[in-house]
């Protein structure tokens, strides 16, 4: 599995393709609740350890747009 976008899905945000598990969800876990990618599968027991890493990898290699995005005011 990749990661996808789909307009249809999770306002076009990033995800794990066929899961609809956020790419942006998988890092927070990571880099704020301070889980291990092992602990991330066991929250989401439709990811392989693979998955947990390709989008950790999309993540940072993407991070300006993740937090340019998530510094944006919600639209009413």
């Amino acid at each position: 599995m990749g990661v996808v976008r789909d307009r249809e899905h999770s306002d076009g945000a990033p995800t794990i393709e066929g899961t609809g598990i956020r790419v942006e969800d998988i890092a927070s876990a990571y880099e704020h609740s301070g889980y291990s990618p092992d602990e991330i599968t066991q929250l989401y027991p439709d990811l392989s350890l693979g998955d947990v890493h390709r989008a950790l990898a999309y993540y940072y290699d993407h991070i300006d747009d993740f937090r340019t995005s998530s510094s944006e005011p919600a639209s009413a």
